[in-house]
């Protein structure tokens, strides 16, 4: 994968297509989120859109490949007060999976939320059975900070929460790390 071809920009109404509500009506792309529970539209996207743009505590970036709109990751719950935020992730199409995109796709917006916004921590949620999304935030230096039982909904059956933190320290130790091997 060329790193040029990889990019992350603010998401904008022309973005909404037919293939991103594609990505989000579909069962196994939606499987450890919310949105599974739900029919998506255009329209729905546009008003999801609209209350995203104006929410000043958030931040949603279309993930870009070769110029090709594969996904979307947002900064979410951003408090400048304690210098936190959650970050969420969806590599919609299927093609771009195993690719490394996910783990590539969380560090960019690492950078903006640390680099740029001047955070101290970022955390994220995932379903204890969701390996994948483990797995890209491990790769980006986050760990493990806690568990909650019987919290998620998957297939009828409750699973738990698996909290991950990452603090800007442990992320520049980390990234110096990888560049150093």
């Amino acid at each position: 994968m060329r790193k040029s071809a990889l990019k992350l920009r603010k998401i904008k109404y022309t973005d909404i297509s037919s293939d991103w509500v594609s990505w989000i009506n579909d069962k196994v792309v939606t499987k450890y989120s919310g949105k599974s529970f739900k029919r998506h539209t255009i329209k729905s996207q546009k008003i999801f859109l609209k209350d995203k743009l104006k929410n000043k505590s958030s931040l949603l970036f279309g993930i870009f490949f070769s110029d090709e709109h594969i996904g979307n990751i947002e900064l979410a719950n951003i408090s400048q007060i304690h210098k936190h935020c959650e970050i969420r992730y969806l590599i919609g199409k299927k093609d771009y999976w195993n690719k490394g995109i996910g783990a590539k796709s969380i560090n960019k917006a690492l950078n903006v939320a640390f680099n740029k916004l001047k955070l101290k921590k970022i955390y994220a949620f995932t379903y204890s059975n969701n390996l994948a999304s483990q797995k890209v935030l491990k790769k980006n230096g986050f760990n493990i900070e806690g568990k909650m039982d019987n919290f998620f909904r998957y297939k009828n059956r409750r699973v738990k929460k698996i909290i991950f933190g990452l603090n800007k320290v442990n992320f520049k130790n980390f990234e110096n790390k990888k560049t150093k091997n």
